[in-house]
């Protein structure tokens, strides 16, 4: 029986040796406290070391705060040299318990083949077992690029801080809510604007790790600025405290400084917080237009109505302020919203020429309301006039001292032209007023043609045609005459032709002169 057991022994131990070491996947180690694998292609292995008293010390546990820890891989070829110029990258296999310096967590080995890079606990809280592995990359004997990975598993233990404030070393301004550091003043809040700011502080240790439970103090810069909720507060696990901002009634800017409690070096302040934009005013409600005049015969000409608005303050209101248009005549804004949103102080809408129209007369009236945050109405009106080619006809100037009033009836008798130059047949210069019986102007754009039946007087627009934009009343139009040298005079015909801007729609007048004779 004995002897049968000795014969057994024999394969069994065959069976061991032939799964060591050199089989499996080439390249891949073991695991283990500082051991690496070994393969026919060469080995690498890793190490944690602390440094003690300018010592290098191998260790398989250290605390979470010991800022002193060193990842070190060794490369070497199967006959055990060194590999020098190859890139180790260090990793963990486990829970995300640590964290490398530099980031990119790579080193290259040396000329006695090692690579090394800084290690620590990922936080000051992190605890527990976890695997370091150092990876690279060398050629084979066949000339193919295979990988090397080295092992090591490594406990962290909970760091020892006495006291929070003492242990903290820098406190760094993190983050900020609004992202565009802009609030708005008290009472001027709503969709998308916000009263409040949250300013995010981080402390960290010597070894940048986030710091718990230490005591923050804020201050704000002017001084009583804006209000602080909170004039301290304490860091959370991840080392952060925040400062709560709120506006007040008048625009500013502002800075808040955070400092670790009775460590006054250690502090910093925020980024320029901006607290503008108020509510709006009556005052600082503007409206504009592209255009004012616009054609009856055309539906969908357009204009395009612009509000602006301002605070008390003269800055421009906040972004998202609602404002409602509404017309008594035509269209204005689109099937989604009658109204437009401010942005940076602006929004605008389109006016467009359709049914129900406006007789001559009547001016189409586009009123625009805003309502602030303390309820309040806020509302102006604005005036467009659309007329059609179709009302157009020549008027005189009034025989008055009132220079702005004008006849409402067209020239009832030829119209008496004076001879500027009897040599030449030259007649003095006619000014005319074009518009509608209501007094009202023509189309923007309204071009204004004429010729003479009998050629006794020839005439030309000098000026007024196209008719321009912004007129709420008739424009005038000025003309040039000649005749032939010694023309006898006489009754002639001017046929004047206005054709509208947009809709090219025309209107015909005659109008009977009487000329001078030139002999």
């Amino acid at each position: 029986m004995r002897n049968l057991f000795r014969i057994l022994t024999v394969p069994l131990v065959a069976v061991l040796v032939a799964c060591g070491g050199g089989g499996g996947d080439p390249g891949t180690s073991g695991s283990g406290g500082g051991t690496g694998g070994t393969a026919n292609n060469g080995t690498v292995t890793v190490q944690a070391y602390s440094r003690v008293t300018g010592a290098d010390v191998a260790v398989n546990n250290f605390a979470s705060s010991d800022p002193t820890v060193r990842a070190r891989a060794t490369v070497k070829d199967p006959s055990g040299n060194a590999i020098s110029n190859v890139i180790v990258t260090f990793s963990e296999s486990g829970p995300g318990l640590l964290a490398f310096m530099p980031g990119s967590a790579t080193a290259l080995t040396n000329s006695a083949g090692v690579a090394e890079i800084d290690l620590k606990a990922a936080t000051v809280t992190s605890q527990g077992a976890t695997q370091l592995v150092a990876t690279t990359a060398v050629t084979s004997k066949t000339g193919t690029e295979v990988s090397l990975v080295g092992r090591q598993n490594v406990a962290i233990s909970g760091g020892v801080v006495q006291n929070p404030q003492a242990a903290a070393s820098a406190i760094n301004f993190t983050n900020v809510a609004p992202s565009d550091k802009s609030i708005v003043i008290a009472g001027a809040g709503g969709n998308g604007r916000s009263e409040v700011a949250l300013l995010t502080f981080t402390v960290v240790d010597s070894s940048g790790s986030p710091l718990q439970d230490v005591v923050v103090d804020f201050t704000a810069v002017p001084a009583d600025s804006v209000t602080l909720n909170a004039s301290s507060g304490t860091t959370n696990a991840s080392g952060q405290v925040i400062a709560t901002v709120n506006s007040k009634s008048s625009p500013t800017s502002v800075i808040i400084k955070a400092a670790v409690r009775d460590r006054s070096s250690i502090s910093t302040q925020s980024d320029t917080l901006t607290v503008t934009t108020g509510v709006a005013t009556p005052s600082g409600f503007d409206l504009s237009a592209s255009k004012f005049n616009l054609d009856y015969d055309l539906s969908g000409d357009s204009s395009k109505l612009t509000v602006r608005i301002v605070d008390a303050n003269g800055n421009p209101v906040a972004d998202g302020v609602p404002v409602v248009a509404q017309a008594d005549f035509g269209a204005v804004g689109t099937s989604g919203r009658g109204g437009c949103t401010t942005v940076n102080g602006v929004c605008s809408v389109d006016y467009t020429v359709q049914n129900p129209r406006p007789t001559d007369g009547e001016p189409v009236t586009v009123v625009f309301s805003t309502q602030t945050g303390q309820g309040t109405l806020i509302s102006d009106s604005m005036q467009l006039w659309v007329t059609s080619v179709g009302w157009l006809n020549l008027y005189e100037k009034a025989l008055s001292d009132i220079a702005i009033s004008y006849a409402a009836l067209p020239p009832s008798e030829a119209l008496q032209l004076s001879l500027a130059d009897k040599a030449t047949c030259k007649y003095e210069s006619v000014s005319l007023f074009l518009g509608t019986d209501k007094k009202f102007a023509a189309p923007t754009g309204t071009t204004i043609a004429v010729t003479s039946l009998k050629e006794l007087a020839t005439p030309s627009v000098i000026a007024g045609s196209p008719t321009l934009d912004r007129s709420s009343g008739r424009t005038e139009v000025r003309l040039s005459a000649g005749g032939k040298a010694g023309s006898p005079g006489g009754k002639d015909t001017w046929i004047f032709t206005f054709t509208g801007g947009p809709s090219k729609t025309v209107q015909t007048v005659r109008l009977d002169v009487a000329a001078p004779s030139c002999q």
